[in-house]
């Protein structure tokens, strides 16, 4: 009778463990997404605190603050000098942008240009003379005084549905470029981050387009699609790219070929 209960005991205790396995809920992939396919949201966040080449240094600046502070707020009030002020109006509305290093273009292609980081956007109050004032309106991270003015450009917010991961092209059916920095400056980037690549405008490209990215692999080996992205800033010879489904992480030098 013992064996028989024992026997009974164990059994419930196996269909509880099942029946328990059959309702949690799978982990997600710390790469991949499990809803490839869907819509995804371009928000301001993307549009107006990511980051992008910037050609030429502008010549406007945040020279400091009226209490002193290094790292600014929402609603402090700055002083701004350089020859840029000239053409400025009261009201008018101004990105602050952080300046990074030099982007080395890939191969024989030269630098397009200094990494600008978008840490938010001023209203300029007034202008005397070589002296302008603004109010920071909105921060995105560390905003410090030595940032840089241009003028704010309204963008609209859009979705994209994400395509298919496209096959690598050897010939000259697809444009390709390569990756040439990732968010942070990080080793490697996957879902939901940004980086840059060397196609631009000129190439034929513009926000909203979608790109494959594959890891180069041996010269004879064809390489495997590791990324879907599209361009949500685009400029003349780069261009931003919202990183939406990874197979593998993204790194600098991986090649992107517009689908």
């Amino acid at each position: 009778m013992k064996n028989v209960l024992s026997m009974l005991s164990a059994a419930g205790f196996l269909l509880a463990a099942l029946a328990r396995a059959g309702t949690q809920t799978p982990l997600p992939s710390p790469v991949g997404r499990p809803d490839r396919g869907a819509n995804f949201l371009i928000s301001d966040v993307d549009l107006y605190c990511s980051f992008f080449i910037l050609d030429e240094e502008p010549p406007l600046k945040i020279t400091g603050s009226d209490d002193g502070r290094t790292l600014l707020a929402d609603s402090d009030r700055v002083a701004l000098a350089g020859r840029g002020l000239a053409g400025l109006q009261s009201g008018q509305i101004m990105c602050v942008l952080e300046l990074g290093p030099k982007i080395e273009g890939f191969g024989r292609k030269p630098s397009p240009g200094r990494l600008a980081i978008q840490r938010g956007r001023v209203r300029i109050l007034s202008v005397e003379g070589a002296v302008g004032t603004a109010r920071i309106e909105k921060t995105c991270g560390s905003l410090m005084p030595g940032s840089v003015l241009v003028p704010f450009v309204d963008k609209a917010k859009f979705q994209v549905k994400e395509t298919a991961f496209a096959s690598f092209s050897r010939g000259g059916d697809a444009l390709s470029g390569r990756v040439l920095y990732v968010e942070d400056g990080a080793v490697q980037i996957a879902t939901d981050q940004r980086a840059l690549i060397d196609l631009g405008r000129d190439d034929g490209l513009d926000v909203g387009r979608q790109l494959t990215v594959f890891a180069p692999r041996e010269s004879d080996q064809t390489p495997e699609p590791s990324a879907n992205a599209v361009v949500i800033d685009a400029g003349r010879a780069s261009a931003t790219v919202k990183i939406l489904t990874t197979k593998v992480p993204v790194h600098i030098g991986d090649v992107v070929q517009i689908k």
